[in-house]
């Protein structure tokens, strides 16, 4: 196959899976999530596994009924925290815009503007109580999808133990199986790997905001805390968010700048000390990801699947790079979508799976 076919061949591809991708997004986003929680189940699984139990380690089958424990205990208490609030915000939202005429009124008072006309015109553009109204709709209409991404986990659990014999029988060949079992595994390690630090990072920049809210008396501490660690997940874009958000709730709630500036500075600098400095330690190179490549994933993935598709970016493009590096044809791409354009660890891992 001349190269022109073959370019032709995989944009003809790629169009294709990109228009079931966006045309099948209520079938494929809750299974992309379940994927990701099944992948996190494993890994706490696989904790739990090291853990000593009277001189001998903790059976698979236990450690993962315990996982799955955690992660259910985790859900009801999320879902409770989600159904709370969201009813409390709700009833909130009809005072927002009549709250905002004294604030409007103090601003222009403050700068010695005669007519607020223009200051109105600005909190109307911001939009404030449309972008609480959007974060009440998303978290509600997420909710109601947990029950579908339930049912997909739990045919994942009960359907992995079959997935080597089903490899077997599909590729009769054993290099060639060799190799599949060694993408699925550094497709495993390094999905596992940034589920990990990401919890453990927003875990930590949650608590922190949590803190510096209940100092300042922000209502819905444990709504925005969750929001905040939730954010995180999203690069750059959510760490923003997660900033911003709180801060211009303080607005409405306080009636004033000054909590509002200590929420946004001061979990702003949280934000940047845990993301500039702990997470590139627990991350190190593992990933290899270009930063570009993160951002414009963010807006792809986006684009297809909205605020999902922002959730599932990095872990997405990380399962594309490290396939695409398994090819000749797609090798150049893996490359450019690399931080350094070395894919040597990358290739070193496949072959200590191979082995």
């Amino acid at each position: 196959m001349d190269t022109l076919t073959r370019a032709f061949l995989i944009s003809g591809l790629a169009l294709i899976a990109l228009i079931l991708l966006v045309n099948g997004s209520d079938v494929f986003v809750p299974l992309a999530v379940a994927m990701l929680v099944w992948f996190l189940i494993n890994a706490i699984a696989t904790g739990i596994k090291r853990i000593p139990l009277g001189g001998k380690l903790v059976p698979r089958p236990v450690a993962l009924l315990l996982s799955v424990a955690a992660i259910l205990g985790s859900g009801f208490l999320i879902v409770d925290l989600i159904i709370r609030n969201v009813s409390a915000m709700s009833a909130r939202r009809i005072d927002f815009s009549s709250s905002l005429n004294p604030l409007v009124d103090k601003v222009a008072e403050w700068i010695g503007v005669s007519n607020s006309e223009v200051l109105n015109k600005f909190f109307d553009t911001i939009g404030i109580e449309q972008l609480l109204g959007k974060i009440v709709s998303t978290t509600a209409s997420f909710s109601g999808q947990l029950g579908v991404v339930s049912l997909y986990v739990v045919f994942l659990l009960v359907e992995q133990q079959f997935f080597d014999v089903k490899l077997r029988a599909l590729i009769r060949d054993d290099k060639r199986r060799e190799l599949v079992r060694g993408i699925l595994s550094a497709i495993a390690h390094d999905v596992q790997k940034y589920i990990w630090i990401m919890t453990v990072v927003s875990a930590l920049t949650a608590i922190l905001s949590y803190a510096v809210m209940q100092w300042v008396g922000l209502d819905h501490l444990a709504f925005w805390a969750f929001l905040i660690f939730i954010l995180n997940f999203i690069p750059t874009i959510g760490s923003i968010l997660a900033t911003a958000l709180p801060a211009l709730f303080a607005v409405v709630q306080f009636q004033g700048f000054s909590e509002a500036l200590t929420l946004f500075v001061a979990i702003g600098v949280i934000e940047m000390a845990v993301g500039w400095f702990l997470q590139p330690r627990l991350a190190g190179q593992s990933l290899n990801l270009s930063q570009f490549v993160v951002v414009l994933s963010l807006f792809v993935w986006g684009a297809i699947w909205g605020i999902v598709g922002m959730f599932l970016a990095v872990p997405l493009t990380v399962i594309v790079m490290i396939i695409f590096s398994n090819f000749k044809t797609t090798r150049p791409v893996a490359i450019l979508l690399s931080e350094t354009g070395n894919l040597a660890s990358l290739d070193r891992r496949l072959k200590d799976n191979d082995r």
